[in-house]
């Protein structure tokens, strides 16, 4: 047995045998069809093969290294698989999460859907929710003839084209919820949330439409909800600019104090000058007024104050009358004065029986201890604004 295990380790008989077998898987590889029981199928001749040109699905090989007609399959657990294939419109498609064996997505999973067209010129994405029956909704899209983006929830009845056309670079739209929502999380600087930027002359950086257009709010003790700076040092500009159409509204409402370094005035068209400024007639005080007219019968006149006015001052403390005799001439003079009334007579006695105009004025209500209030240096106002965003190169 010594001799012949020696004679084996001299001899090249094993590296004859390694040699035939491999001559032979080789031949066997590039044999008939018929007579090898391969799992797939490699079409074309041993030259082709060589040349790493091959065809999955189809008798005759392409122009690429590898052609593939039908479905190319990556299989999952159990009976699900996810398809990479080619669907209508010559629509590339990858579609998860689907089981063969109910033919319909997985009931307890999802299935999501990317379609990048050629003829329907879309890129999407599209989900159909966990349940039995395959309902697709497009989530993402791009139109291609655009490059509209589109983020929405738009019901496709599991077909190629999507029903929905955005009508900006971006479109946002959702039946609930917020549409966009912008944080800037950073703690310290200048950062902003949502930041738009128009060139156009008349254009807008930041347009809302609703019942709120647009709506600021801000936590910080020296915060603005809503700042707006007109920066050019030149020309007629609005920091902010208030519209409404409607003759009961309001182009602009506040709640709380209202405050500036500047005037209050109304603009008012008048028929020969044109636009014209009337100012507010400022006071130390915080004060209401009304007007009315009576008249002096044998001297004396009784004025009830308004109700409606009574309830907006405060008549325990107080106010002013101011007396202006009309059709004549008595000397007029306030004889008593109640929270509901005040009297008014004439020096002359009952021989003056004139018309004259009156002027209330009394301290507005719940605001009776205002007078010449500190007031914060405006530039100190000003040094709490967020730091100007920087401007852009224009386009």
């Amino acid at each position: 047995m010594s001799h012949l295990h020696s004679y084996f380790r001299r001899s090249t008989l094993p590296l004859l045998v390694v040699v035939c077998l491999a001559a032979l898987s080789f031949s066997y590889a590039f044999a008939d069809n018929s007579a090898r029981p391969l799992a797939v199928q490699v079409i074309g001749d041993p030259d082709a093969a060589v040349a790493g040109k091959f065809a999955v699905g189809s008798a005759s090989v392409g122009s690429k290294a590898l052609t593939v007609t039908g479905v190319i399959d990556f299989l999952g657990a159990g009976t699900v698989h996810n398809y990479f294939t080619q669907g209508a419109g010559n629509n590339v498609q990858i579609t998860t999460n689907v089981d063969e064996a109910n033919v319909v997505g997985d009931a307890t999973r999802s299935q999501w859907k990317l379609v990048m067209g050629s003829n329907l010129d879309w890129f999407s994405i599209r989900r159909s929710p966990a349940g039995g029956t395959y309902n697709e909704d497009a989530l993402f899209f791009i139109e291609g003839s655009t490059g509209r983006v589109g983020i929405a929830t738009v019901d496709t009845a599991n077909g190629a084209s999507i029903p929905f056309a955005p009508a900006a670079r971006l479109h946002v739209e959702t039946a609930s919820g917020d549409g966009i929502w912008g944080v800037a999380s950073a703690t310290t600087g200048g950062n902003v949330g949502v930041y738009g930027l128009s060139y156009a002359t008349s254009g807008y950086g930041v347009f809302g439409s609703a019942n709120v257009g647009v709506s600021g709010l801000s936590a910080s003790t020296p915060g603005f909800g809503v700042a707006g700076v007109a920066s050019a040092t030149t020309g007629t500009n609005y920091g902010v600019f208030g519209q409404t159409s409607s003759p009961s509204g309001y182009g602009v409402y506040y709640n709380g104090g209202l405050a500036g370094t500047g005037t209050k005035s109304a603009i008012v068209d008048t028929q020969d000058y044109g636009w014209r400024h009337l100012y507010a007639v400022e006071s130390p005080q915080n004060w209401f007024e009304d007007f009315g007219q009576a008249n002096l019968v044998a001297g004396e006149a009784l004025v009830s104050i308004e109700p409606i006015f009574a309830q907006t001052v405060n008549l325990d403390l107080p106010y002013h009358v101011f007396l202006t005799p009309r059709g004549g001439f008595c000397s007029l003079y306030l004889a008593a004065a109640s929270a509901s009334s005040f009297t008014v007579r004439a020096q002359e006695g009952s021989t003056c029986e004139i018309s004259f105009d009156y002027r209330i004025i009394a301290p507005r209500l719940d605001y009776e201890d205002l007078r010449l209030k500190p007031a914060q240096d405006p530039e100190a106002v000003a040094a709490n604004l967020p730091p100007a965003f920087p401007e852009p190169a224009s386009p």
